[in-house]
């Protein structure tokens, strides 16, 4: 598999047991002889990768797409549920429309933090309700 023997040559060794994998982007429509199943072969590829538990998650998202959606973070998100694993990049901040990055990056940061401390959300919910009373 020619996707696969790529991979293996991204593999930098950062030392001890630290290995850092450049996975390929995912990819939806086959192109230029590509086979029709691409999206499968690189998801699995993915999925792999970032299923074990010692896995750590970078995901390099675009200022100019909808956090949201973006597939990437919803793979990471199937295999990571509490996101204490996975760490985001965002790039090309400079061609965010103004105002919409710091919207997307306090999405993110309140899912991440509802997930992973709920109490903390609680106490905040109830200080609000309070104050609003």
């Amino acid at each position: 598999m020619l996707l696969f023997s790529s991979i293996l040559n991204s593999s930098i060794s950062l030392g001890g047991n630290l290995t850092m994998v450049d996975l390929p982007g995912i990819t939806r429509v086959p192109v230029h002889g590509q086979p029709e199943n691409i999206y499968d072969q690189i998801k699995d590829i993915i999925m792999e990768y970032i299923r074990p538990e010692e896995s750590i998650i970078l995901n390099v998202l675009s200022a100019t797409v909808d956090f949201t959606t973006c597939e990437s973070i919803r793979m990471s998100q199937s295999v990571d549920k509490t996101g204490l694993r996975t760490l985001a990049v965002v790039t090309k901040a400079d061609k965010s429309p103004e105002g919409l990055l710091e919207k997307r990056l306090v999405q993110v940061q309140g899912m991440i933090i509802s997930k992973t401390l709920p109490e903390i959300v609680k106490k905040i919910n109830e200080k609000l309700t309070y104050k609003l009373t």
